[in-house]
């Protein structure tokens, strides 16, 4: 029986032991700070009589050894009596895996127990490229990281100016197309482990591109004498070149032929123009990449005709108009041409040339004109050119209109222009009836001149067989 109670009691104690491989202390991972003093247990079974030698290792290298008291352990590391290992004022290198090794006889043997230590620290970080840029050309791959370092491992988060960056997978690099100029700019990268103050890094990337124009105007109106500036908006990288030309010749420069630019902008400033100067000025721009140009006309001319909203309907078959035309020089004959708009399908060009009826030497010209022995409920498109003594303007933008009865859904002003063919033109037509209305430059009053449509011309009309009644 007693026999019985000894095997009982050394199979519970072997029991106890193969749960913990014989120790009564569990491993354990240790989180702490610089310079703080952590203590790993190591506590072995008791065994009567048995003498437990204890040994502490980390990365294959003796620490410490109660079998060998003369055996000293690195500096800031000591063993208590209990078998527990001190690490004192630790530093990020004691980051690591520490190891107990009991050795008992036989038939206990060797047993080991590990422990951890995680020596917390802020991260940091540090960019690839080093140099924080990076160039590449437009639709070429940006590749881009970030290396962190910090315990625990850092979190890394990317944004550039549009914000924080979205990132599925590997946060620590960043990969895309540069699909635009607008892709450069600074990207940072934030690494986060909360503990301390995030750390970042930044790369400035830039697009390399062939020079890009936006010229603000194709077409400037102006008369002789005054001073003008073309403008010329150009973006590129590396950095273009600008220079102008004139009738396909470099445009010789003087006090009165000036060249200036601020940032993107490029002009060209002309004081007291002359007739000579009129034509076309090509704005050419080049870098490394290429050349790109565009061209703006200097030109005489009037500004294209802008109808005004007092345009309205008169009757069932008449509508009157009003434009407004800027010309530094006298107008001296508008051409009007309307035509019939039916179910979204229009119809043939009706043309009228009006004098414009006035000697005004005004910037603003302003023109009332009623055009009569239109269809009723019907709708229509217009649009009006206007001469000076240096030729026809452009057309102005279509103004689409109705007669009385007419449903309004079709009736806005649009910019499509559409070429159809133009039916002869007179000079004047006996459907009509027009006003000048030469205004200052503060838009006075207008003066009202009706024309009375003679019986005359309207047979002479008839004669011809042009019948403007009916479109």
């Amino acid at each position: 029986m007693m026999v019985f109670g000894w095997m009982l009691c050394i199979f519970i104690i072997g029991s106890r032991a193969t749960a913990n491989n014989g120790f009564k202390s569990y491993p354990t991972t240790v989180k702490t700070f610089e310079n703080d003093t952590v203590l790993l247990p190591c506590y072995v079974e008791d065994l009567d009589n048995v003498q437990t030698r204890v040994r502490w290792w980390r990365d294959g290298i003796l620490l410490a050894d109660s079998g060998e008291p003369r055996h000293e352990p690195p500096e800031r590391v000591k063993m208590y009596s209990n078998r527990s290992l001190e690490v004192s004022h630790v530093k990020r290198n004691d980051t690591g895996e520490y190891v107990c090794q009991a050795s008992r006889p036989a038939p206990w043997g060797h047993a080991t127990q590990v422990h951890e230590i995680e020596v917390m620290y802020p991260p940091s970080v540090h960019p690839i490229p080093e140099s924080g840029k990076l160039e590449v050309n437009l639709d070429e791959e940006v590749d881009m990281a970030c290396v962190a370092k910090g315990v625990p491992v850092p979190i890394i988060t990317w944004r550039n100016k549009d914000g924080e960056i979205p990132l599925l997978y590997d946060r620590s690099r960043l990969r895309f197309h540069a699909e635009s100029p607008s892709d450069a700019g600074r990207y940072t990268c934030v690494a986060n482990n909360d503990v301390g103050e995030p750390a970042m890094a930044t790369i400035d990337l830039h697009v390399r591109y062939k020079p890009r124009i936006e010229m603000t105007k194709t077409w400037m109106h102006a008369p002789a004498g005054i001073r003008v500036q073309l403008h010329c908006g150009v973006t590129a990288w590396p950095e273009a070149t600008v220079e102008w030309y004139f009738n396909n010749k470099s445009v010789k420069y003087s006090s009165r032929i000036v060249k200036h630019n601020a940032g993107s902008d490029h002009s060209l400033v002309i004081r007291n123009v002359r007739t000579t100067d009129y034509g076309f000025y090509l704005c050419r721009a080049s870098n490394s990449l290429g050349i790109t140009e565009a061209a703006v006309e200097l030109s005489g001319i009037a500004n294209p005709a802008v109808f005004k909203k007092t345009s309205h309907s008169l009757s069932k078959t008449s509508y009157n108009f009003v434009w407004e035309v800027h010309s530094y020089n006298r107008i001296v004959q508008y051409e009007f041409k309307f035509r019939k708009y039916v179910n979204g399908v229009p119809g043939q060009w009706r043309k009228l040339y009006i004098p414009s009826g006035s000697d005004g030497n005004s910037y603003i010209h302003t023109y009332s004109f009623k055009l009569t022995g239109l269809e009723e409920a019907t709708h229509y498109e217009a649009l009006v050119l206007s001469k000076n003594r240096y030729g026809w303007s452009k057309p102005s933008e279509i103004i689409r209109f109705a007669t009385e009865g007419a449903s309004n859904k079709d009736n806005y002003i649009t910019n499509a222009i559409q070429e159809d063919t133009i039916v002869p033109a007179v000079q004047l037509a006996s459907i009509s009836q027009h006003s000048p209305l030469d205004t200052d430059r503060s838009k006075s009053s207008f003066i009202q001149a009706k024309i009375t449509i003679t019986m005359t011309m309207i047979f002479i009309l008839y004669t011809f067989n042009v019948n403007f009644c009916k479109v």
